[in-house]
């Protein structure tokens, strides 16, 4: 049995608890993000997806609009402090923490129409005098998410541009302690929204309500939001990726949601479960149900530190024939501030010489989400389970502790 971690801490005010120290955790993820840029010869990061300036940072400014509007950006050099670049009104959210603030430029066609080419020339123009000042003009610069404009402009300018999801995927592999503890108040978060859902779970209720139950605990909470809308009952639990909607849940019926969210400060908890609308479940829910659970226990016991990826892929539990063909396609992946490396995919063992293999092995203080579903094809119901799993030096520890469904598992 894989134990479980029922440690957190409060978020706030806690006088005899020793809880996340948030200087510390800006300090060692940057830390983190420049080993990884001195190992792949990167001398800054142009970065404006809102995750790496976050982790590299900690600032954050209405995460959502910014996700598609580039408002914001910073340059990490790969020695001392990022640079960062914000919308006029909102500066003061970064001075709290930086000296060298600066009023970011707009350059998208949304913004500024046909003046999108010269607006976006003065912002590169803008980053290579950075570089310069840092004494990196002509060392490889990282990227991550820029439009048409924005990658042409640099361009132009001459820089040596390269990936930056590389070292910045590998700077959160692993995880500090800080970075635990609030993986740890996110599951937190989450399990007291999932339980609000397991409550509300009534005949009559839809799939919108639901979904509402659980955001409304979230954010009262410290959470953030929902990267998706993964809760659906009934006939939408098979095939798995359907969405909220208004379907009504009616007697019998399972409800089966993926919560993807983030909790406080930016940290997800990506865990899923499947709740019963009454009290007699069918055969064929008991045994998808019995399939997933088996299959998420059975994986959780094998992760240990140094098993590399290509030895757990083939010897990872097989799924009974009928639920082969929906499968999920990863068997697990890492969790931090999202979705993150390594995604390990699920191979049948007959068809394993015919992938190329990930490389790589597990890590002590990897955090990673195991998970499964279980639906036969033309069946009405289908199986969503998902455990976040601590790797530690005396084997694997589930931090996610809201419990299955004993009902289903008989």
């Amino acid at each position: 049995m894989v134990p479980r971690d029922k440690r957190v801490l409060g978020q706030t005010g806690t006088l005899y608890e020793r809880g996340v120290d948030f200087d510390r955790l800006r300090r060692e993820r940057l830390i983190k993000v420049q080993v990884e840029m001195e190992h792949r010869d990167i001398g800054a990061l142009v970065l404006t997806d809102i995750l790496n300036i976050r982790y590299t940072t900690g600032v954050s400014v209405m995460p959502i609009w910014t996700a598609t509007n580039l408002a914001h950006y910073v340059i990490v050099p790969v020695t001392g402090d990022p640079i960062i670049f914000e919308f006029l009104q909102a500066k003061f959210r970064a001075e709290e923490f930086f000296d060298d603030v600066r009023v970011a430029h707009f350059w998208q066609a949304r913004f500024s129409d046909q003046l999108a080419p010269e607006k976006s020339a003065a912002w590169a123009a803008e980053v290579d005098q950075v570089l310069r000042e840092l004494g990196l003009k002509g060392t490889r610069v990282g990227i991550d998410n820029l439009d048409f404009y924005g990658f042409t402009a640099l361009q132009q300018k001459g820089l040596a541009l390269t990936d930056a999801d590389e070292p910045m995927e590998a700077a959160r592999k692993i995880k500090t302690a800080d970075e635990i503890e609030l993986l740890r108040q996110s599951a937190a978060v989450c399990e007291a929204a999932l339980f609000g859902v397991e409550r509300a779970t009534v005949p009559g209720v839809t799939e919108n309500e639901l979904l509402g139950t659980f955001l409304h605990k979230l954010l009262s909470l410290g959470g953030e939001h929902c990267s998706t809308r993964l809760l659906v009952s009934g006939s939408k639990t098979n095939p798995w990726f359907q969405e909220a909607g208004s379907k009504v849940v009616r007697p019998g019926d399972l409800v089966a949601i993926d919560t993807d969210m983030v909790g406080p400060e930016g940290y997800m908890c990506d865990i899923s479960r499947t709740f019963l609308c009454g009290d007699e479940p069918s055969s064929s829910q008991k045994g998808a149900y019995r399939a997933a659970h088996e299959f998420i226990m059975s994986l959780a016991e094998m992760l240990k530190p140094g098993l590399s990826y290509e030895e757990l892929i083939r010897n990872v539990p097989q799924f009974p024939d009928e639920y082969k063909k929906q499968r999920y396609p990863v068997i697990l992946h890492g969790i931090g501030t999202d979705d993150e490396f390594p995604f390990v995919p699920y191979i049948d063992r007959e068809d394993s010489g015919n992938f190329l293999m990930p490389e790589g092995e597990l890590e002590e203080n990897m955090v990673v989400s195991v998970e499964s579903y279980a639906g036969t094809e033309g069946e009405q119901d289908g199986v969503k389970l998902e455990d976040e799993v601590w790797l530690t030096s005396d084997g694997p520890v589930i931090i996610s502790l809201y419990p299955y469904d004993q009902r289903l598992l008989q």
